[in-house]
């Protein structure tokens, strides 16, 4: 089964919008809330190239947002993702683990609703764009296995690819961001019962067009699931993001409060081979039950990885 990991991080890129008594520039972390979840420690032991396809959407709203030196109202954005990545895992076994590295690019679809304030007074806006968004390079991805344990530890790199124009709506958000990730999974194949968690910490550079510098933020994403019958499993996966460090910099106009939620939902999976070659599906949904600082809605999630 192929570790589904953090290649949605280019994704969010695309929503360009905010939320109540603002943080994190655009709102939304490089990191997306809900990306890991059932059998997030696991790393294939088979050395192989391992590609994949995910759809992500994103739907959701906050009460202000700034963008271009503009202060933006009861701001919703739609966010539509398709993501393709690789992962090569190799031969190597630094520390008794098995190595990899892996690239994801994307193609993001997103639109944005707001109410602006201007000399005139109040005027609505509604904007879309599209096009080839930011990047993601994963220099490092280690993972380790014992018994009905297995974890992993991967640095993220994000690279600002995507086109950005500090007046529009944008597909990049003009930064880099750095994550280190530890990710740790507990599967008993008799019973069928797995429980899974991932941490990352990310770190954002400055935005040098809107001198915005947004804090560190920590996400923990979990997934608890029964595997059943051949190669299904269910269960239930969630999120919690809180931002640890404040939102500094002349373009952080909402000052420097801190983001953070909650999110839960439904996740369905299912692996088999084609051949001799893994297929792995998965389907999710997480709705965010409490927010503060950053977009509340709702998330869906669907992915197809191969083996080769």
């Amino acid at each position: 089964m192929m570790r589904k990991f953090a290649i949605l991080a280019a994704a969010l890129a695309a929503a360009t919008a905010a939320s109540p008594a603002r943080a994190v520039e655009a709102g939304l972390s490089p990191y997306p809330k809900g990306l890991a979840g059932f059998m997030s420690g696991y790393v294939p032991p088979q050395q192989g190239l391992y590609l994949g396809d995910i759809y992500y959407y994103y739907n959701g709203s906050a009460g202000a947002d700034v963008r271009g030196g503009k202060v933006e109202l009861d701001v919703s954005v739609t966010l539509n993702v398709d993501l393709l990545e690789a992962t090569y895992v190799t031969d190597w076994h630094p520390l008794g683990g098995t190595y990899a590295v892996g690239a994801a690019v994307d193609y993001a679809w997103a639109g944005l609703d707001a109410t602006i304030a201007t000399p005139l007074g109040s005027k609505a806006v509604s904007l879309s764009t599209d096009g080839f968004a930011d990047s993601l390079i994963i220099p490092a991805l280690i993972g380790w296995h014992d018994g009905n344990f297995h974890w992993s530890t991967a640095f993220y790199v994000y690279v600002p690819t995507g086109a950005y124009n500090s007046s529009e709506l944008s597909v990049g958000k003009n930064i880099w961001a750095f994550m280190p990730q530890f990710a740790i999974t507990y599967f008993d194949p008799k019973s069928g019962w797995e429980a899974s968690a991932a941490f990352t910490y990310v770190t954002m550079t400055t935005n040098g067009a809107t001198q915005y510098a947004s804090g560190d933020i920590a996400h923990l994403d979990w997934g608890v699931g029964l595997h059943f019958g051949k190669g299904w499993e269910a269960g239930v996966v969630g999120n919690v993001v809180q931002q640890v460090g404040a939102d500094r910099g002349a373009g952080a106009q909402l000052g420097p409060n801190k983001a953070q939620s909650l999110g839960i939902g439904p996740s369905v999976s299912y692996s088999t081979e084609i051949g001799h070659t893994p297929l792995s599906l998965g389907v999710k949904w997480e709705h965010d039950f409490d927010a503060h600082n950053t977009f509340e809605g709702d998330m869906v999630g669907a992915s197809v990885t191969v083996g080769l």
